[in-house]
């Protein structure tokens, strides 16, 4: 957006031992899409110090972005005592002296514990001049925040790569911990910048994407999208961490710049109005529901949903109940039933059949209720929760039933046998178009699709998962084309705008964007009767 500085507070470059040869790590990459989303700055760290050796990981780092005004130093720090770092006070006097006032704290990977008896003073160091300390939670645990935190008020802290799964462990520290701030790159709970903001007020929440891992545009359509006031997505975007880093001057903007016509409206926050925008995987609660059992989830019902979606330009979503994949079917229809009577403009159901709870006859005449009378289009089988094979003859009327009508199905990976299984069912019913969940979620998983995607008609990649994998989009266009990746969100699990983000900031065409966001989904649906 115009007018707001933007200042990644997760970022790392550099070599890091084992990888996908997809996965990206050049300095120059960094840069080039820094560039491409308008992100002003980042607190950069090196790989190298995580991955081999601190200190010389940090001098590594310190050469890389010497004399670049875009990037800010974040030295990797362990405990002085085997030698491998100075005592604490000289180090922050070092720091200090090279414009360093940011660490990151690497405990499991580097063999140590946070206890006061090994960390205690180089914390006590740190909080001294009040540098910012970040630590990613894979590092360490919300119990060990929370002691480091309340023995040390000035010490900010900023957690990263937090799950929205937590959020009942992390909600009760940071209302107990001031000091204590967190960025979003993976906690993409849904309005979760809103509930926050309400909670906390918008000073201890920063923007951070976790490049080059993460796509930058996933986590800044985040922040621009949000229903938020100016002042506090400015704080937000840049202003937070300029404080915490205190920044004397801001990064320059960049020169203007032309972008198509997805692009420019995303960078400004806009509904795409102009093109059709389907999500083709997402879930709802019941009214008013506020979590799911295993993990809050607030305003995960229709109403809330349809308002996100449309702030976004989402102008369809196909949905199935959380209470039909994860506890009952039944119940789950109707939630969803109910659902599609107040927006039925907006929401395409997607049925949900458990045959272990199901006799062959409530299973047929489930089908028709659902798929006649209430005019659901969609199939979830869910192995997850039911663990039924897909390829198991307990589904083939169903499968029957689906392939004479034409519908499109929703399958989760079931485990190693899952490409066999789709392999077969997608030979078997060939008038059914197969959706493939979460293929987008890392490479591995993409490359294995792949085949049976080429070779298959009706076998289609669904985009969506927390990763938001950079580059990854274009990886799956390049070799399948863009007519068979599919745009969805898994709202309201997590946001919508994320993964809507990480499809518009993609390196693909507008025509490839057109097809994706929703023309492929639109002749999915046309081929229902």
């Amino acid at each position: 957006m115009q007018g707001i500085t933007y200042l990644d507070a997760l970022a790392s470059f550099g070599k890091m031992g084992p990888k996908d040869e997809e996965v990206s790590w050049k300095l120059e990459t960094l840069l080039d899409e820094m560039a491409w989303c308008g992100i002003h700055g980042a607190l950069v760290y090196h790989n190298v110090a995580r991955e081999y050796d601190p200190a010389y990981g940090n001098r590594m780092l310190m050469e890389a972005i010497s004399g670049n005004p875009r990037l800010f130093p974040c030295w990797v720090v362990l405990p002085h005592d085997c030698g491998e770092m100075p005592p604490p006070k000289r180090l922050v006097k070092d720091m200090l002296a090279a414009g360093v006032r940011a660490v990151r704290m690497a405990p499991r990977s580097q063999n140590y514990l946070l206890e006061e008896y090994v960390c205690g003073e180089l914390l006590d160091a740190l909080a001294g001049e009040q540098i910012l300390l970040s630590i990613g939670i894979d590092q360490t645990s919300y119990g060990d925040l929370f002691q480091i935190a309340s023995r040390r008020p000035g010490l900010p802290i900023l957690m990263t790569g937090c799950s929205w799964a937590a959020t009942r462990n992390i909600l009760p520290l940071m209302d107990k911990c001031p000091n204590v701030h967190i960025e979003f790159s993976t906690f993409q709970a849904n309005y979760a910048l809103e509930e926050f903001t309400e909670r906390y007020g918008a000073e201890r929440l920063l923007f951070g994407t976790d490049a080059l891992l993460k796509s930058m545009g996933a986590a800044k359509s985040f922040v621009d999208y949000a229903e938020l006031g100016e002042s506090d997505r400015k704080l937000i975007a840049g202003g937070n961490l300029a404080r915490l880093l205190r920044l004397e001057r801001l990064p320059e903007e960049y020169p203007a710049r032309t972008d198509g016509p997805i692009l420019s409206r995303v960078k400004e926050g806009l509904p795409l109005e102009h093109i059709t925008v389907i999500d083709s995987h997402a879930h709802m609660s019941h009214n008013d529901a506020r979590g799911v059992g295993y993990m809050p989830m607030p305003r995960s019902d229709a109403k809330h949903m349809i308002r996100r979606n449309r702030r976004l330009g989402i102008d369809k979503v196909a949905i199935s109940s959380w209470m039909g994949i994860f506890a009952d079917c039944e119940e789950g229809n109707v939630i969803l039933k109910d659902a599609m009577d107040q927006f039925p403009d907006d929401i395409i159901g997607y049925a949900t059949l458990d045959p272990n709870y199901l006799t062959a006859e409530e299973f047929d005449r489930w089908m028709g209720v659902a798929h006649e009378e209430w005019g659901f289009k969609g199939m979830k089988p869910y192995n997850p929760r039911v663990r039924i094979p897909y390829n198991s003859p307990r589904y083939d009327q169903w499968y029957t039933y689906g392939n004479e009508h034409r519908l499109f199905c929703l399958l989760h990976s079931s485990g190693g046998n899952f490409i066999n299984e789709v392999a077969d069912i997608s030979k078997r019913y060939p008038e059914i178009s197969f959706l493939l969940a979460h293929s987008a979620g890392d490479y591995p998983t993409a490359r294995e699709r792949l085949p049976l995607v080429k070779e298959r008609d009706n076998v289609y990649l669904e985009i969506t998962l927390t990763p938001v994998t950079y580059r990854i989009i274009e990886y799956m266009v390049k070799h399948v084309g863009a007519e068979k990746v599919l745009f969805g969100t898994d709202a309201p699990m997590r946001d919508p705008i994320p993964q809507f983000g990480w499809m518009c900031y993609s390196r693909c065409s507008e025509e490839e964007l057109e097809l994706m966001l929703g023309r492929n989904m639109e002749r999915i649906l046309a081929r229902c009767r």
